[in-house]
């Protein structure tokens, strides 16, 4: 007996993969834990200060806020409410 993996061309190009956080950057704020974003604090262009809430995530019946790490202007807000996200997925990226 042997096993042969195919690879179905049709299938894997419609999969999306969410980008993910890089480490080392304070800019690229990740998602902590796998969860459900349930409330957006900021917006683009928005200013934050380190520390101001960021973003709601929900797991488990447990709510986490994600505080900024560094104070800056919000560049990018890579998630929508209601979105599910793997441990380490880019949330927002601050410059």
């Amino acid at each position: 007996m042997r096993t042969i993996y195919v690879e179905d061309k049709k299938e894997t190009a419609t999969l999306s993969f969410h980008p993910k956080a890089v480490k080392g950057d304070l800019g690229s704020v990740g998602a902590p834990m796998p969860g459900q974003v349930v409330s957006i604090y900021v917006k683009e262009s928005d200013k934050v200060e380190k520390g101001d809430p960021l973003v709601v995530l929900t797991a488990m019946k447990m709510e986490l806020v994600v505080s900024a790490p560094k104070s800056g202007v919000v560049k990018q807000i890579h998630i929508g409410s209601g979105q599910k996200l793997s441990a380490g997925d880019l949330l927002i990226d601050i410059e």
